[in-house]
């Protein structure tokens, strides 16, 4: 085979790789963003309570999706119910709930999008004892589903949406009973929400 054929041989090869390779990469997702909900009140330029209110019962240890650490502000690449908050009872005493809600900005009537805590066996979790530590997730299949036809109804597909941001913390306690608060304590400084 001459120079010149070897040469075309090489060059169709290499077109054809990247023609087949093309879709492949322009087929994957755009990095997304999990952000802290911005609660300024629109008429007054300040941030009211309960939403000035920092969740110290309860730290943010790390949020992870597929097993990798993310960090709020940055993109990444994955799908919103393959997030898990993990927290960490930091208070002195047991923790029975808790909660991060997570909202999509991007949608105008956006789904309070609760993560929390679950047992293996679909029974209530037990209490939280101060040290320990907990997964939130998304708590099942339904909830997801319904959240994608919430963003339908608005015509928006929920894999277009590249934001999402903790709207709010819930934690519940016998000693404390019920606290909501914008933001938690966070482990990571990177992670802390602005109010802190």
């Amino acid at each position: 085979m001459t120079r010149s054929g070897l040469y075309q041989r090489n060059a169709a090869r290499l077109l054809l790789l990247t023609f087949l390779l093309l879709p492949a990469a322009v087929a994957q997702e755009s990095g997304k963003t999990l952000e802290w909900a911005d609660h300024t009140n629109i008429n007054s330029g300040r941030i009211d309570p309960p939403w000035t209110r920092r969740i110290d019962a309860v730290e943010l240890e790390d949020i992870q999706i597929h097993g990798r650490s993310i960090m709020i502000g940055e993109p990444f690449l994955g799908d919103l119910r393959d997030i898990t908050f993990r927290v960490k009872n930091i208070s002195n005493g047991p923790i029975g709930f808790i909660q991060i809600t997570v909202t999509l900005p991007e949608i105008k009537i956006s789904p309070d999008i609760p993560f929390v805590r679950a047992s293996a066996s679909g029974k209530e979790p037990k209490l939280l004892a101060p040290g320990a530590e907990a997964d939130l997730r998304i708590p099942d299949r339904t909830l997801y589903d319904w959240v994608k036809d919430s963003a339908a109804k608005q015509g928006r597909e929920l894999s277009t949406i590249k934001r999402a941001a903790i709207y709010s913390v819930l934690v519940i306690s016998p000693k404390d009973g019920q606290v909501m608060g914008g933001c938690l304590k966070t482990l990571d400084l990177r992670n802390a929400c602005p109010a802190s």
